[in-house]
């Protein structure tokens, strides 16, 4: 959902400029850039995502298949109660609709009809594992076996970082072992969040957990 833009123009520069020193340096900048940028907009946005989502629902009623935050606007994807998709985008800092498009239903699309949790619901479950600003979801369908419905999440914690999750699309749980946090190590290392539970602290398998690291 959300999209990064390619920072061309530095690029362009340490190209002209010569030296491949010069290249690779505003490449690696050019990301850090891209990271701090996020953050930025994360703040700056006086909107939510979940009232970002009752206003594009309001202009185009149906059900949500995507949210995010791009360049301080909500661009907010629905399947229209008509059978269209509807693309509306927000003003972040005032909520205030920018454009709404129409276009012809992608029949390769997951439906959001099929999902019990709701875009608005799996923001709150992905924003009560992580504290932060919720800046995307996206309805994707899930790698493995049967292919199961979920909401792929990121969220810019509280912590400075940028964290993806999963939502469950029918028990809005919280995958903790497809959550990532940029510049962190994987939580199979036993970093944040690295410990094999859901959001509510208990674990996947079943078994006792008192909370601590081993």
């Amino acid at each position: 959902m959300k999209r990064r833009k390619p920072a061309i123009a530095i690029l362009t520069a340490a190209v002209l400029a010569g030296g491949g020193t010069a290249a690779a340096f505003a490449v690696q900048n050019g990301d850090g850039d891209g990271d701090r940028d996020d953050a930025a907009q994360a703040r700056a946005a006086k909107v939510t995502i979940s009232q970002a989502i009752d206003t594009a629902l309001g202009a185009a009623p149906g059900t949500v298949t995507g949210a995010g935050l791009d360049d301080a606007e909500w661009e907010v994807d629905i399947h229209g109660r008509d059978g269209d998709r509807h693309d509306v985008t927000l003003d972040a800092a005032t909520g205030k609709i920018t454009s709404a498009e129409r276009s012809d239903g992608d029949g390769r699309a997951p439906s959001a009809q099929d999902a019990p949790v709701t875009a608005a619901l799996a923001a709150e479950a992905a924003e009560s594992a992580v504290p932060g600003t919720v800046t995307s979801v996206e309805l994707d369908h899930a790698d493995g076996p049967g292919n199961a419905l979920v909401w792929e999440a990121e969220v810019q914690g509280l912590d400075g970082r940028e964290h993806e999750l999963t939502v469950d699309a029918k028990s809005a749980k919280v995958s903790t072992e497809a959550r990532k946090a940029s510049g962190a190590e994987s939580d199979k290392d036993g970093g944040e969040h690295g410990d094999g539970r859901d959001h509510d602290g208990r674990d996947h398998d079943g078994g006792d957990h008192d909370g601590d690291d081993d």
